[in-house]
């Protein structure tokens, strides 16, 4: 089936903008198709999945079944990109939260006292969040959504891709051709990138990789709107090296509670209701007391995909004109950070940007764009690989880094100023040299805080 929103704008306008292909209808392909719709006359939306007309999870997106806390950073960037995007969240029964006074962070060291801060989040299921995104997008004239195809080999050669091959999914599908002045892969961790370039002569990139091993479980349940949990969000994160579990809870739309439990270093929750509730009962924010009496509205579902995974795409020694890759399909980070979101949300900004400055078909811009879709995605890469190596390489510098973190961790218990300054790097507002403001150091290194 194809989704279009009466007639395209290349039908309207024969000579405005030209024609992008973006592969895959996920966060990243929506925001980066909003993007492109400011500058190209057609944007074609290529998706394998037949899309849902409701929010549930679909098959190319298992993560849907899992908690989802938009961060405060995405949430600002989604928001300049789909203007409305907030009301529409409001609407629907995710409204937003103050992440330092609505929620609750069980941390090591004890838990903080709930502060007011400037950063908000969203609890809100993935597929709300996706549905909301698609019809936004999808109601711009000039975006066109195939769910139901499957992208193919690129169109092209080692200089510049014109297009790329789709096939309608099902028996006796044919593929066609797709001429493109711009394709962009944003197909997340499965994408197939690396073989359609060397198909046209291109090396496979350099790929960075860690895993900490973590697996998840996660359940919905319903709750009394008149007596729910006294917070909107609870998170109790794993620990190096001792500490294996943790979970995140969000109260997300519909009335409902969505669980998700996590284990590090292959402690992994199970789908059988003893094992997950077991599992549940050993953590120390006492969610097992909270769900008790609550009636599940989901089955169980586990996920264990959750490696750190970065394709160096920028530093190949020559890139193709009229070819970008950018979230998930080029840079995965660990779920348990909550950082994809964001980082997916600020390449389709960056990419917005250039387009607003050159076209991004011209000879060297689909280049320039990979370097810096990588320049955005290094700091979140980098803070989620050294969290990772903490439960299996021991260099001074993993551990000296977590030694640091957890420092300051220990400090934010009972110091609003560090409390609201983790949570601004955590939520991507800022980078961490703040942890290492004058202040901090101070408290930090007098004894009795160390």
């Amino acid at each position: 089936m194809v989704r279009a929103a009466g007639m395209s704008a290349r039908d309207r306008h024969p000579t405005s903008g030209g024609h992008a292909v973006v592969i895959g209808a996920g966060i990243a392909g929506l925001v980066a198709a909003q993007a492109l719709a400011e500058s190209f006359g057609q944007v074609t939306i290529i998706e394998r999945d037949r899309l849902p007309d409701t929010a549930r999870p679909r098959p190319g997106v298992p993560q849907g079944h899992h908690a989802h806390a938009l961060a405060a950073r995405g949430l600002l960037v989604l928001e300049e990109l789909c203007p409305g995007l907030g009301r529409r969240l409001d609407a629907a029964g995710a409204p937003p939260v103050d992440f330092c006074r609505e929620a609750r962070h069980h941390w090591p060291a004890g838990v903080p006292e709930p502060v007011s801060s400037d950063v908000v989040i969203r609890p809100v299921s993935r597929p709300l969040l996706e549905i909301l995104l698609r019809e936004h997008v999808g109601a711009r004239p000039e975006v066109r959504i195939m769910d139901g195809h499957q992208a193919g080999d690129l169109v092209g050669d080692a200089g510049a891709v014109t297009g790329v091959e789709v096939t309608p999914r099902g028996a006796g599908g044919r593929a066609m051709t797709m001429a493109a002045d711009l394709v962009a892969d944003a197909s997340g961790r499965s994408s197939h990138l690396p073989g359609r370039l060397a198909a046209i002569g291109l090396p496979p990139p350099a790929e960075q990789r860690v895993d900490a091993r973590v697996g998840y479980a996660s359940r919905a349940y319903h709750i009394d709107p008149a007596a729910p949990p006294p917070w909107r969000a609870l998170f109790e994160t794993p620990d190096a090296p001792g500490r294996t579990r943790g979970c995140f809870a969000l109260r997300i739309e519909r009335d409902r509670l969505l669980i998700t439990l996590q284990g590090a270093a292959g402690d992994h929750p199970g789908a059988e209701e003893d094992d997950f509730m077991a599992f549940m009962k050993s953590l120390r924010a006492g969610l097992a007391d909270v769900v008790a009496g609550l009636e599940p509205a989901t089955p169980i579902h586990r996920y264990r995909r959750s490696a750190g995974h970065r394709r160096l795409y920028h530093r190949l020694p020559s890139w193709p004109d009229g070819l970008i890759v950018l979230g998930d399909a080029t840079c995965t980070l660990n779920p348990l950070y909550a950082q994809g979101m964001t980082v997916a949300a600020l390449q389709a900004r960056a990419l917005g940007t250039m387009l607003r400055e050159r076209p991004l078909a011209s000879p060297g811009s689909a280049a320039a764009f990979q370097r810096r879709a990588m320049r955005i995605s290094a700091r979140p890469w980098w803070m989620s690989a050294l969290a990772d190596r903490a439960w299996t390489d021991s260099s001074p510098l993993v551990r000296a880094a977590d030694a640091y973190l957890g420092a300051c961790q220990r400090l934010a218990v009972a110091d609003t100023a560090m409390f609201r300054d983790l949570a601004e790097v955590s939520n991507m507002l800022t980078g961490p040299a703040v942890l290492t403001r004058p202040r901090h150091l101070a408290r930090l290194l007098r004894p009795r805080d160390r």
